[in-house]
């Protein structure tokens, strides 16, 4: 895949996201100064508003403040914009949920694992986690974060960590308080 195509298909995934900021605000009823207010002084007014025109990039960290204050689900905003793209300008090989031991990633040292180990950290909410599974839109999503493409991202975490493609006779989430959410799955550990 040419390195022109994975710029744009970020930079199309990146404009989404903020739109997607924007219209949770706006479907709301929200000012840029409310929500603000809402971070508790995280994000100022003037930071959303460069955030949802894209004129500053989103940290993962920060799109999780700002979700929290507009009372989304990071993973549902992560949807939203993945549906505000329509058609990705280079086919999204469909490849099947990969289950990732956390623990290797959260203590590897490649530095572009970095957006996925916070990613985890958001999704656990700190806890332990000894595996997680992440679907093809899970993928994607942490691809954009790390400036890869979806299959650079599957051979960077199956290199990171130990992974296994999920089949279809996985066993269900535990009814233990698993994690579930925008394609991934926690198992407690």
């Amino acid at each position: 895949m040419s390195q022109v195509y994975d710029a744009r298909a970020q930079q199309q995934f990146a404009a989404a996201v903020c739109r997607a900021i924007r219209e949770s605000r706006r479907r709301q009823k929200l000012t840029q100064a409310e929500v603000a207010n809402r971070t508790g002084g995280l994000v100022s007014k003037a930071a959303l508003a460069n955030y949802e025109t894209g004129h500053r990039s989103l940290r993962i960290d920060v799109l999780w403040v700002i979700a929290r204050a507009l009372g989304e689900d990071l993973g549902g905003l992560l949807t939203m914009a993945e549906r505000g793209i329509g058609r990705w300008p280079v086919p999204v090989t469909h490849q099947g949920a990969i289950t990732v031991d956390v623990a290797e990633v959260m203590d590897g040292d490649d530095d572009r694992l970095a957006p996925v180990r916070r990613w985890f950290e958001l999704r656990t909410g700190g806890g332990a986690a000894s595996a997680m599974t992440l679907d093809d839109g899970a993928i994607t999503a942490l691809a954009a974060l790390m400036g890869v493409t979806a299959d650079e991202c599957r051979r960077i975490l199956s290199g990171a960590a130990g992974t296994t493609g999920q089949d279809d006779d996985a066993e269900p989430p535990a009814a233990d308080g698993s994690v579930h959410g925008h394609g991934a799955r926690v198992a407690s550990g």
